[in-house]
């Protein structure tokens, strides 16, 4: 009984302050070993419900949004099939835009065929000539009237001795390939 005769000897203020940091010491272990991870547990939880909630919120809208793009590719597969890009008809078509433009254009073959991913791609090569702002005109209604064909290389030559600019043009169409019948 010695040991408690020395603490009472003391003074009261060491024996609050011992027992203030033990006390503390407790809390922090407590804190550190119990609370902080439950705490932590908690916040996860509240995070993940918070991205849940706006998961779900943002779910009409991807919807509205899936619903864009299946009618866009739609609408663009049908152009995979357009009349205008047959191989027999596009010659005519490129030379009535041409015409249109003032634009003069060579005759028009098909070229290399390619399939590959479920379409065809045929290669044209086609030279024109007209001026500038012509060209850029018929480029750009082969753009718009052709959805489905692709400007792979283009080439402008001024002609210094006349003031026109010829054009060396690849152009690719996109197709699907023909069915077969047995």
């Amino acid at each position: 009984m010695k040991f408690p005769r020395e603490l009472l000897a003391l003074d009261i203020r060491v024996l609050r302050l011992v027992a203030g940091a033990l006390s503390a010491v407790i809390l922090l272990v407590g804190w550190g070993q119990i609370l902080r991870p439950a705490w932590q547990s908690r916040q996860a939880v509240l995070t993940q419900t918070a991205g849940i909630r706006e998961a779900i919120a943002s779910l009409p809208d991807q919807q509205a949004q899936a619903d864009a793009l299946a009618t866009e590719a739609t609408r663009l597969e049908t152009t995979l099939d357009a009349a205008d890009t047959a191989p027999a008809r596009l010659p005519g078509v490129l030379d009535n835009l041409a015409r249109s433009q003032g634009v003069e254009l060579l005759p028009v073959f098909p070229g290399q065929q390619n399939e590959s991913d479920g379409l065809v791609e045929t290669r044209y090569d086609l030279d024109a000539s007209g001026s500038y702002p012509q060209l850029v005109g018929w480029l750009a209604a082969i753009e718009s009237r052709l959805p489905n064909a692709g400007l792979q290389e283009i080439r402008f030559t001024r002609q210094v001795s006349s003031g026109s600019v010829n054009l060396r043009l690849r152009l690719a169409v996109y197709r699907r390939p023909a069915t077969r019948q047995p």
